[in-house]
């Protein structure tokens, strides 16, 4: 039987519809910059319609990943397939970060040698495609924004940050439109601003690629102090020790937890309710939602009276003289 461990089957499928719809946002977007660029003769405007192409595929994985992700565990992947979430995230950070990486060597040439970038630049075709698509973008990012912080996973925010991204991006090419529509002259600004928004893409990639790798190197999660989690387990009534700690991620909602616990001498009963207490503490204060602890009982003075006792008998199981043996007296 398929187990989504995240919980959230409702917060999941809304994030599904907005990823849906945020492929169909690009796709429109990518049509209408297409246009304009061809028209306009704008780099700025032309670096944000090629980057609209791995954006769509991007959320297209993101999509797929979550679906994918969705489906629960199986005897060969028994967390699921949540990892899928992260590869996913991996692939976002490359697209972004390659066409950040082409655009900027464009926009450099283009500096270099002077001029435009394909000829004189009409402002008004700029604008044409620009303000729509900044319209587009914020509608997009209202409908994203809406989506449950709680279950938004890496592969996720990324897809947030590139909307987020992308429409301070469009500001910055209305901006260029205005201001070659008042100043004909300023052509300068519209290279200046295609290498402003490769930067972005880069910049945008860089986190992408670091929590990715955290994930996959099963780092403990930034926002998690291990410290915290202990004091958590020893606010446990019956917790007196807590060791061999070990918190990691296998996709940044479901983070997973092993530890050994110390508690006294307890019915079998009892030491079950302090793990569903232990379990409860660490997903209410912490987050972490697949949590498996260890019981240990602690020593009383007795039993480490006798287990001292029984180590010094030997192997062959007769005591030592003085050590419960007949005195031959």
């Amino acid at each position: 039987m398929a187990e989504l461990f995240h919980g959230e089957a409702e917060a999941e499928r809304q994030v599904l519809v907005a990823l849906r719809w945020a492929i169909e946002f690009t796709l429109v977007i990518l049509v209408v910059e297409s246009v304009g660029a061809y028209l306009s003769h704008s780099l700025s405007l032309t670096v944000d319609a090629v980057h609209n192409v791995p954006d769509a595929v991007a959320f297209a994985i993101s999509w797929t990943a979550l679906r994918s992700a969705g489906r629960g565990t199986s005897e060969s992947y028994t967390f699921g397939t949540h990892r899928a979430e992260v590869f996913a995230g991996l692939a976002n950070a490359a697209l972004v970060a390659g066409t950040g990486a082409v655009f900027a060597y464009v926009a450099v040439s283009a500096f270099l040698h002077g001029g435009t970038f394909d000829g004189p630049i009409d402002p008004v075709w700029l604008l044409f495609a620009a303000i729509p698509t900044f319209g587009l973008r914020a509608v997009n990012t209202r409908l994203l924004g809406k989506i449950p912080g709680r279950v938004r996973d890496l592969n996720f925010r990324s897809v947030v940050l590139h909307v987020a991204g992308d429409l301070a991006i469009t500001a910055a090419i209305v901006v260029v439109g205005v201001t070659v529509l008042l100043r004909p002259g300023w052509t300068w600004v519209d290279p200046a601003a295609g290498l402003a928004i490769a930067g972005v893409l880069v910049f945008e990639a860089a986190p992408l690629f670091r929590d990715s790798w955290e994930v996959l190197s099963e780092r403990t999660p930034r926002h998690l102090s291990m410290a915290a989690i202990e004091r958590t387990a020893l606010g446990v009534a019956g917790v007196a020790e807590i060791h061999d700690v070990h918190v990691w991620a296998v996709c940044p909602t479901l983070v997973c937890m092993t530890a050994h616990v110390r508690v006294s001498e307890m019915s079998v009963r009892r030491s079950m309710d302090v793990v569903a207490k232990l379990r409860d503490a660490v997903a209410a204060q912490h987050g972490i939602l697949h949590a498996v602890f260890e019981v240990e009982v602690a020593p009383t003075p007795a039993s480490s009276a006798e287990s001292r006792t029984r180590s010094r008998v030997d192997r062959n199981g007769i005591p030592p003289s003085g050590v419960g043996a007949d005195d031959p007296r």
